[in-house]
């Protein structure tokens, strides 16, 4: 099961966020959403590595 665990407001930063993730060694994805009018991306892992993924990408904050 696939887990959200990041909203990107654009493809760009989601490809970004995973290619980054895929990097560091983690199967990601991005999933399109949309949130009332606004469209957005949510970066998405297995669940079982989401824990993990999520610490990289607070690590990696600066890095977008």
């Amino acid at each position: 099961m696939w887990k959200a665990i990041y909203v990107a407001a654009d493809q760009a930063q989601a490809d970004k966020m995973c290619e980054m993730l895929g990097n560091e060694g983690f199967l990601a994805r991005v999933q399109s959403v949309v949130y009332g009018e606004d469209k957005a991306f949510e970066i998405q892992v297995p669940e079982a590595e989401s824990e993990d993924a999520q610490a990289i990408v607070c690590d990696m904050g600066g890095e977008l």
